[in-house]
């Protein structure tokens, strides 16, 4: 019999396998920059980091209690993959171009390297993302347990053990597993091959378990038929929930956001792609991983049903249900599937908030002071950040754990993700203005994010403490001092719509308006139009070198002292090669290379401020930089220009050889005509002639004719 020791055994067992791929992908990637880590196979299946325990368990249970509705979940992303792949590509070519690290750096670099923005968003993300770590944290205590009741002996040293016990040891646990794994370089843009290896690895390994388990069900059910027609006795209609409904469209929506926008999949999608041409094996494939991981939700929600006593968790069916055949391998597979789901969404995620906590938050401090710029040691700047994402792990691990503390009374796992996908769900509208409208503003962008969070805080985030506080109760009840437009699920008066479709609706479609509105309403600084002009026209720019942003009389002493401190010595020695050290001030282009190669470790806005403290003396003037903006928009205009001169003269071209052969044939039509006048007036002149000349021999016609005719009587 299975026992909560030996699967936790197993677990952190499992998580020694992790690592030894991740230290073996790494020595690989290095000695093969070619092979088969940067391949379109293990992107791809790094990309499954978006199917959570929330996947493997809770889609079961969603379909228990909802029907159909949890294919929303799956379809979202099919649609990004296959219908908006060229957002994904555009996406993915800025953040090469501009060292992007984050979703907050993106959104702070295209808006004028705003430290505000990314402030904002890199709080609201972790705010946003607490319910799900919550979920994982559930999940995978929820499993053990189930596991640890299903024989006597089941808990074994963790008897007596509280569900809130075991999940504050899970969290410890994954925090110090995460800080281990991904927290070894400072650099966020590098990529991290170690880790996307372990990610497809363990992406194998759900895909293997789920299908095991389905397998299993459909054996023990007696096929699809006969599990569908127990239910079907049974009166449980999967069919009488609304599928097509404003629920559904509402779930739609966040799941196209959330794979664009949850820092984890911006992490693998965007920051950890190598080439852009993977975008296009992943653009079908990752739709049949997603396929295939939900080929058998419906048949094992249906078989535990009509399986397993009333009142078992639904959430559990996909281990209870071998656990109750006796079926101890398999139920270790389940649990090992979902221990990978929540293990791979933890890592992946608790690193890129901590990049985004350390990069626009830590490091903005540090630079106001100015100890934070006297580091003589050359790793003080590496050192600070490596620290500081370790603590944020810590940190954003304890937020999930008191995310769990507050709400576990609640029985359901597809909830709590919804939650955080509304929240992050935020970021879309300035993500789509970010890369598409070349007006929005900075001001704008500011506005709406901070409109949508608070919308989605109050309406969604703040309900889910209901049954914990009663204070929040009351609040659902009467809203605030009693005023009932208020309430969190019925503001400005709108009631009766279900809570997720009334919360999605009024924070995106705020969020959007306000977005609208302010930028239509302000104007932006230089700079953010320099920026919008490189984002929103990334694939007309052919390989042209960034304009620079700085000219200073910073030497080169000055710049490899900065770079010492934030990249180490080895890479800042490498990129100041050939670079005369003692005196003399650096180009224009070597200082916004600098930047480039420093945003990659400390994020657009930070490197741009640090800069700007070193590189002293002659600035570019305002019009200056707007005087750079208009040539480069001048050159966009002008190649265009010529793109559409080339096509009228192409055009013009074919005209005139279709002219050219019509006038051959006419002049061919021509020859013909004349050729055959001349002949029929040559006929009628040589007869004329002929007949002319026989009257002028008359004479002689005369004389001989009675010659003749004796001849002819004789």
């Amino acid at each position: 019999m299975l026992s909560a020791d030996f699967v936790i055994a197993t677990a952190v067992g499992y998580v020694g396998l992790l690592f030894l791929i991740a230290y073996v992908g790494d020595r690989r990637a290095r000695a093969n920059p070619g092979g088969l880590l940067r391949s379109p196979l293990i992107y791809t299946l790094s990309i499954s980091v978006y199917c959570t325990s929330w996947t493997f368990y809770g889609a079961v249970g969603s379909a228990a209690r909802n029907g159909l509705e949890y294919l929303a979940i799956y379809l979202g992303p099919t649609l990004v993959f296959v219908g908006w792949w060229f957002v994904l590509r555009k996406l993915v070519r800025i953040a090469h171009d501009q060292r992007i690290t984050s979703v907050a750096d993106l959104l702070s670099s295209r808006f004028g390297k705003s430290s505000r923005l990314a402030v904002l968003v890199t709080l609201i993300a972790v705010i946003g993302i607490a319910p799900y770590i919550a979920l994982q944290l559930k999940a995978v205590t929820s499993s053990i347990q189930a596991i640890a009741v299903s024989s006597s002996a089941g808990r074994g040293s963790f008897a007596g053990v509280d569900d809130v016990g075991l999940a504050l040891g899970v969290a410890a646990a994954m925090a110090l597993f995460t800080i281990l794994f991904g927290t070894r370089n400072v650099d966020a843009k590098e990529q991290h091959h170690g880790v996307v290896a372990a990610i497809a690895f363990e992406a194998v390994v759900k895909l293997c378990a789920l299908i095991a388990i389905g397998a299993f069900v459909i054996y023990a059910g007696g096929g699809f038929e006969a599990i569908f027609a127990r239910a079907e006795a049974q009166n449980i209609d999967i069919y009488s929930h609304e599928i097509f409904g404003n629920r559904w469209i509402a779930m739609n929506v966040l799941s196209v956001a959330a794979i664009i926008c949850l820092p984890r999949q911006f992490q693998i999608t965007v920051v950890e792609n190598s080439d852009e041409n993977h975008l296009r094996t992943a653009s079908w494939a990752f739709p049949g991983y997603l396929l295939l991981m939900s080929l058998f939700t419906l048949p094992i929600a249906l078989f535990g049903m009509t399986s397993l006593p009333a009142g078992s968790n639904p959430d559990m069916f996909v281990l209870t249900l071998p656990l109750a055949a006796g079926q101890q391998g398999l139920a270790l597979l389940a649990f090992v599937g979902g221990f990978s789901s929540a293990t791979s969404m933890i890592i992946v995620e608790a690193i890129a908030l901590s990049i985004m906590v350390s990069n626009h938050i830590v490091m903005p401090i540090v630079l106001r002071t100015t100890s934070g710029l006297g580091a003589t040691d050359g790793q003080g700047v590496s050192r600070l950040l490596l620290n500081s994402r370790r603590l944020s792990i810590g940190l954003i691990l304890f937020l999930g754990f008191f995310y769990f503390y507050l709400t576990r009374d609640s029985d359901a796992l597809a909830p709590i993700g919804l939650i955080s996908f509304a929240g992050v769900a935020q970021f879309l509208p300035a993500i789509v203005a970010a890369l598409f409208w070349r007006e929005a503003t900075v001001k704008g962008a500011i506005w709406a994010v901070s409109v949508g969070f608070v919308i989605w805080a109050w309406s969604m985030f703040v309900p889910s403490f209901e049954t914990s506080s009663p204070i929040v109760a009351q609040l659902m009840a009467e809203g605030p001092w009693g005023i009932d437009w208020l309430r969190p699920q019925a503001l400005f008066g709108l009631s009766g719509l279900d809570p997720l479709v009334h919360s999605v609706f009024w924070s995106l479609f705020l969020n959007t308006a306000t977005l609208v509105l302010v930028s239509l309403l302000t104007s932006q600084s230089a700079l953010e139009r320099l920026q919008a002009t490189l984002f929103v026209d990334a694939f007309r720019r052919q390989g042209r070198s960034d304009p620079h942003f700085m000219r200073g009389s910073a030497t080169s002493n000055d710049l490899f002292f900065v770079a010492q401190r934030v990249l180490g010595a080895e890479r800042a020695t490498i990129l100041f090669a050939g670079l005369p050290r003692a005196g003399g001030d650096t180009s224009p282009e070597f200082i916004a290379r600098l930047e480039r190669e420093l945003a990659g470790s400390i994020g657009a806005a930070s490197a741009h401020v640090m800069l700007s403290k070193v590189v002293s003396g002659e600035a570019i003037s305002l019009e200056e930089v707007m005087q750079m903006a208009d040539e480069t928009q001048q050159v966009i205009e002008y190649s265009q220009q010529l793109e559409r001169t080339s096509a009228a003269l192409r055009s013009t071209a074919d005209q005139l050889e279709i002219a050219n052969l019509q006038l051959r044939e006419v002049d061919q039509q021509k020859d013909d005509f004349l050729s055959q006048v001349s002949h029929e007036v040559r006929t009628p002149m040589t007869a004329i002639r002929s007949f002319a000349e026989i009257l002028l021999d008359g004479e002689k016609l005369d004389k001989a004719r009675p010659s003749a005719l004796r001849r002819h009587h004789s």
